[in-house]
């Protein structure tokens, strides 16, 4: 089985390495080194010389920092995208990384802190992105107790003397609140972090289902169903005071701007969909196959139907435009005409395709059909939007 080793050098990620080397894995050992530290080339030597005793794949790379904005946030995004890149390479969808038990308290801590709501306290021993699987399987033992594995079984390891200061929250946190914890207390906030993740379970399973319709609107946990709507849209969760004034928002009909995606009301439903640059495609001749938000296929139904002349190219196809009009059986409508008339949310307008032919004439428009000189019973081309075919609604 291949997998993919998160390693840093440090005591916690060798462990993980050696007890994952000791099972029947093909392991490729994924290894960032950002040039932060004195200690940073130290710890890539270890991790490299240990590879290359045990004959085991190793990758590294030196990101450049730019310095701006947040360090860790940029580090932790690189590295991610990296073990992604990594595991993409390897063909498998695994990634182990060395997170333990004072992670998980430290995690719950800094949650609080932040008041947001997360999909989980603390950390979850197995969560996904972007269809990878992140693998935790330390999440029991302490920092202490791998080391102290290293130590009893000669395993090498560096020491990040960055995690000595004060200098990051997390160290704020480990240095001056959990550092003064006994065993019995970090074991009490275990019990709450998982009697929080119990609460947290039923809670949203509660949201969940009051999604259907909007009068969630008045409730007073409204902030928090949205957030659970928002996190199946998008896979992020959203501040309480923001969240809370979106609520107030969508009391009427608005358009609301979460960086990456963006979210509706219209009617009685909330649409929340990605944004998307789609840029114009040319065509010299008809090309079938999948292609960026729609695909030009040799069969289909009749609505997604056109017959597309040789006079024609080439063709365009790209997003409506204000004043696009379809000569149809029943005279000449203008596209946003339709909208109106189908009562469409804005961000689907927005994001719906035409066919354009070389006289600039709109020939062929998704879901409402093609115009009456480009009809045929035998048609060349039948085109599909993606965006079209499912429901962002709630």
């Amino acid at each position: 089985m291949k997998i993919i080793v998160a390693c840093s050098g440090g005591p916690d990620s060798m462990a993980l390495l050696d007890q994952l080397r000791k099972k029947d894995y093909a392991i490729c050992v994924a290894h960032v080194n950002y040039h932060q530290r004195p200690t940073a080339n130290r710890d890539e030597r270890i991790v490299k010389e240990y590879c290359d005793q045990y004959h085991l794949e190793f990758r590294s790379i030196a990101p450049q920092w730019i310095h701006r904005g947040n360090f860790q946030a940029w580090a932790r995004h690189v590295r991610y995208d990296f073990f992604f890149s990594c595991a993409k390479e390897m063909g498998t969808t695994d990634i182990y990384v060395a997170h333990q038990l004072d992670d998980v308290l430290e995690t719950y801590i800094f949650q609080k802190q932040n008041h947001r709501i997360p999909q989980v306290y603390g950390l979850a021993s197995i969560s996904y992105q972007h269809g990878f699987r992140i693998i935790r399987p330390l999440l029991q033992y302490t920092k202490m107790e791998l080391r102290q594995y290293c130590d009893d079984n000669s395993i090498p390891y560096g020491i990040d003397e960055s995690n000595l200061t004060d200098h990051y929250t997390r160290n704020v946190i480990r240095h001056h609140v959990l550092d003064g914890y006994t065993k019995e207390q970090k074991q009490a906030l275990l019990q709450e972090i998982n009697e929080q993740n119990e609460k947290l379970q039923k809670k949203r399973l509660w949201a969940q289902k009051q999604i259907s319709s909007l009068h969630w609107l008045d409730d007073p946990e409204a902030w928090f169903i949205l957030d659970v709507y928002l996190y199946e849209q998008t896979h992020k969760h959203f501040a309480k005071k923001f969240l809370m004034d979106m609520v107030k928002q969508l009391h009427g009909p608005c358009v609301i701007d979460l960086g990456a995606y963006e979210l509706e009301r219209w009617q009685d439903q909330l649409y929340c969909m990605k944004k998307e640059m789609i840029q114009p495609m040319h065509l010299n001749q008809i090309e079938y196959g999948d292609f960026q938000g729609f695909s030009l296929r040799t069969s289909g139904t009749k609505i997604e139907s056109v017959n597309i002349k040789p006079s024609d190219f080439p063709i365009t196809i790209r997003l409506v435009q204000p004043g696009d009009q379809i000569h149809m059986r029943f005279g000449t409508k203008k596209v946003s005409r339709f909208f109106v008339d189908w009562k469409i949310p804005h961000l689907i307008r927005k994001r719906w395709l035409v066919i354009e032919n070389c006289h600039n004439q709109v020939i062929f428009v998704p879901k409402i059909g093609c115009d009456i000189n480009h009809y045929s019973a035998k048609p060349n081309v039948f085109m599909v939007q993606y965006t079209l075919l499912k429901e962002n609604a709630k």
